[in-house]
C-alpha cells in the first residue's frame, strides 16, 4: 500500500495530490502535470513542503532515497557500459539479494529480453525492458516507472507481463504516462492536472 498526502512548490508550478491504493497504478497526465514531481516525492528526490509518504504502516518522508526499497525507473535509467545480464542483476548486487539463475531466466523469457551484449548498443525500447527488468529483480518495496513504457514495442503485452510479475513478487507499482489507453493495464487509476491528482477507479 503507498499512500501519501503532499504539497510541493517548484517555481511557479504547485503540486497539491494525495494518493492511496497498492498493487498496479497508473499516472494519466499532459506533460506539466506534476506526475514527474510526484514521483520523485515518493522516491525522494524531492522532500515535499508539507505532508507524508508512508509505504505500508511505515512513513519514508524523511528517510533517505538509498533506503527508502523504493526504485525509480526513467527512459534513461540504464547503465550503458554493462552487459544485459550483469545490468539485470545490478540492482538485486547492491541490495545484496540473492537472485537464482531460473529467476532471472524466466524475467528475461517474460519481458521479452532475448539479446546479450553491452546496452549501449540496444534500441531505446530495449534499454527500457531491460532498465525495468532490473527493477523488478531487485525486488524494492515499489518501482515507479516515470514514461518508462513508451517506446517499447507490443506495449500493451509488455505492461501486462510486468505488472503480472510485480503483482506476484508483492511489489507495488505507480507508472506515469500522457496516454489513457495505457490505464487499461492498470489496477487503479489517477489523473494528473495542474498539479492536483483525481482517482478515477
Amino acid at each position: 500500500m503507498i499512500e501519501l498526502k503532499v504539497k510541493k512548490k517548484l517555481d511557479s508550478f504547485f503540486l497539491d495530490s494525495e494518493l492511496k491504493d497498492e498493487n498496479f497504478i497508473c499516472l494519466v497526465g499532459k506533460n506539466g502535470s506534476g506526475k514527474t514531481t510526484l514521483l520523485n516525492i515518493v522516491a525522494g528526490v524531492y522532500k515535499p513542503d508539507e505532508g507524508y509518504v508512508k509505504i505500508g504502516s511505515e512513513t519514508i518522508t524523511n528517510v533517505s532515497v538509498e533506503k527508502r526499497k523504493v526504485v525509480l525507473v526513467t527512459p534513461e535509467s540504464c547503465l550503458p557500459n554493462l552487459v544485459v545480464d550483469k545490468h539485470l542483476l545490478w540492482g538485486a548486487k547492491l541490495r545484496k539479494r540473492r537472485v537464482e539463475l531460473g529467476e532471472l531466466t524466466e524475467v528475461k523469457k517474460n519481458l521479452g529480453i532475448s539479446y546479450d551484449g553491452k546496452v549501449s548498443k540496444l534500441s531505446l525500447g530495449m534499454k527500457e525492458r531491460v532498465s525495468l527488468a532490473t527493477a523488478l529483480i531487485a525486488s524494492p518495496k515499489v518501482i515507479l516507472v516515470d514514461e518508462a513504457f513508451g517506446n517499447i514495442d507490443n506495449k500493451a503485452e509488455f505492461i501486462n507481463a510486468y505488472r503480472e510479475i510485480a503483482n506476484r513478487s508483492m511489489i507495488d507499482v505507480i507508472f506515469s504516462t500522457q496516454y489513457a489507453e495505457d490505464s487499461e493495464c492498470a489496477d487503479h487509476l489517477y489523473k494528473m492536472e495542474q498539479g492536483r491528482s483525481a482517482r478515477l477507479f
